[in-house]
């Protein structure tokens, strides 16, 4: 994928230095929050399931 096929799936195209400065945070936050919930997901599945109670 070339650099102006990446910036367009990005939307970092026509954008001044700033503005793309704002995009590549926003994003990184972005992914930042999705790789918390898919980390706190998978731990939820790998944690240990508690014993039923016996009756």
């Amino acid at each position: 994928m070339s650099q102006e096929e990446r910036d367009a799936r990005l939307g970092l195209t026509g954008l001044t230095p700033e503005q793309r400065r704002q995009r590549i945070a926003e994003l990184e936050r972005e992914l930042a929050e999705r790789y918390a919930v898919a980390k706190a997901k998978l731990a939820a599945r790998r944690a240990p399931r508690p014993e039923p109670p016996e009756a």
